[in-house]
């Protein structure tokens, strides 16, 4: 009912407008006849219905803001007969995306031909088995993206990025207009994944990449964290009362100054051992960290997981053992923020009991740091890595499908690391000069102009450039996912491949690639 009282109103507002915009031009002719009387009957063009399931007409232009709904949520809060319903429309999707996807599918069948749409979606429609559904159909059945904005944050309250995509049904000339990053770029096509970039969907699995980089220790409980004031003064100082290093820590600067601090027993296999050494800080977990594990592990929700960990409740609920006795001997690690807006690599002092807010790598050699620390790396993140509204979060498919640098030179090699280690001198130097941190040294390098990180930066782009053999000018998503093919199709013919870190042939331990510096 009120739509249809909204467009009378806007009809009769149409009509005023013309009648002025009329007295104008004619010299205050009066328009008599008011068109927008009576008021239509718009029973047939307005319906209330579920329209993932009415039968639409065709029509020649379709727009709308269709409902989001995750995936996995379908089920739960639609019920089991929507699911099944989405199914028998949609049944190689499976049911495992956001509903709004169909919709894009729905509105593309049931344009009449050169009919012309445009939808908002989440951002989560450029990815994945939503992308499938909704632009990769629209594409594989005649349509074509005319515009489209890439992912932009939604101006309402909910929480949530969007993407606004425009097709018509039929052929269409361009240049067309795709808006990445709240810049409009003129392209002769507007790819289903939106963006700029080389479409990386179909990258491989590099089995020289080997193990992924892990994210640090998740304590599970608050109680083994604290201030250093927060523990009893006869327990600061000990071994087991180590700083903690957060990724948001690490950009703000705290870790040098204030970093909070832990009860770390991880080395203690057993109760007693753990007991016997950690006193006091031992007596504070059994008070406020067993009870609670205790507790949930006879509860019957998730028993198995808390049963693991009752049996070492002294102990974070996950200490990345693995990972950490790879780095044992080593006096820094590679670390960076595990969700980041700006591509940011540290390394870290081993002292620190890195949280799961870090993504963590066995690195601590400066050609590593140089190529993870390059545009290129960066690049590949942004266009493999997960979105958290506009920020980039590292996962395990950045790692395994970035292909290194195959044969670089050794002068290439000890070039890249040079200039990694000025790079870190120049930010080093920056910090301390304007008391910033590195957040506020990387937001005031994105200033227009000149600046010596910007400078830095380059240097160890185009030292890393060198280090690929790529070649001038060629985008880096698609140079890097074309050498991701080469050394895919190398593995499966069983030809050596050059994995992460120092290449072949090469000491590890070369002090042309070595330094100690590192945040502590």
């Amino acid at each position: 009912e009120l739509a249809k009282v909204t467009l009378n109103i806007a009809k009769k507002i149409a009509f005023d407008e013309r009648r002025a915009t009329a007295a104008d031009l004619v010299g205050q002719l009066e328009i008599d006849v008011d068109p927008s009387l009576p008021l239509d009957n718009l029973d047939k063009n307005i319906v209330c219905a579920d329209a993932l399931f009415t039968e639409w007409p065709e029509v020649d232009a379709i727009v709308g803001n269709p409902p989001f709904l995750g995936g996995v949520k379908i089920r739960a809060e639609l019920g089991e007969q929507c699911l099944s319903k989405l199914l028998g429309r949609c049944p190689e999707i499976a049911g495992r995306t956001d509903i709004c996807s169909y919709w894009f599918r729905l509105a593309h069948e049931h344009l009449g031909p050169d009919g012309r749409a445009g939808l908002v979606g989440t951002s989560g429609i450029r990815v994945g088995k939503a992308r499938v559904t909704s632009l990769d159909y629209i594409a594989a059945n005649g349509g074509i993206i005319t515009n489209a904005v890439s992912s932009r944050e939604w101006p309402g309250e909910a929480a949530v990025n969007v993407s606004m995509v425009n097709w018509v049904k039929g052929p269409a000339e361009g240049p067309f207009t795709l808006v990445v990053d709240d810049q409009a770029f003129s392209v002769g096509r507007i790819p289903t994944h939106l963006q700029l970039h080389a479409d990386v969907s179909t990258t491989e699995v590099l089995t020289a990449n080997g193990t992924i980089p892990a994210s640090g220790v998740t304590f599970g409980h608050e109680a083994f964290r604290s201030t250093l004031a927060g523990f009893p003064i006869e327990l600061r100082g000990r071994p087991f009362i180590r700083p903690v290093a957060t990724g948001d820590d690490m950009l703000r600067g705290r870790l040098i100054v204030e970093p909070d601090y832990c009860i770390d027993l991880r080395s203690f296999a057993t109760e007693s051992d753990a007991e016997a050494a950690g006193g006091l800080a031992f007596l504070h977990l059994r008070k406020h960290v067993y009870p609670i594990i205790n507790g949930r592990a006879r509860s019957g929700k998730d028993t198995k997981h808390y049963e693991a960990w009752l049996r070492r409740w002294w102990q974070p609920l996950d200490c990345r053992e693995e990972f950490f006795r790879s780095v044992a001997t080593k006096e820094r690690i590679m670390g960076c923020p595990r969700v980041q807006a700006r591509g940011i690599f540290c390394f870290l002092s081993t002292a620190f009991v890195p949280n799961n807010t870090l993504k963590l790598f066995a690195f601590d050699d400066d050609y590593s740091f140089g190529v993870m620390q390059s545009e290129l790396h960066w690049a590949w993140t942004k266009a493999k890595g997960g979105k958290v509204t506009e920020r980039i979060e590292y996962t395990t498919a950045v790692w395994r499908t970035f292909p290194w640098p195959q044969e670089p030179s050794e002068d290439e090699v000890v070039a890249v690391a040079e200039a990694a280690r000025n790079l870190r001198k120049v930010r080093d130097t920056l910090m301390k000069d304007n008391g910033w941190s590195l957040r506020a040294l990387y937001q005031a390098a994105e200033v227009p102009g000149p600046h010596p990180l910007k400078t830095a930066q380059a240097a160890l782009d185009d030292a890393v450039r060198r280090a690929y053999g790529m070649p001038e000018g060629q985008e880096a998503t698609a140079f890097l996912l074309e050498l991701n093919k080469l050394v895919a199709e190398d593995e499966a013919a069983g030809h050596p491949v050059q994995g992460p870190g120092v290449p072949r042939g090469m000491d590890p331990r070369d002090p042309r690639l070595l330094s100690t510096d590192c945040i502590e």
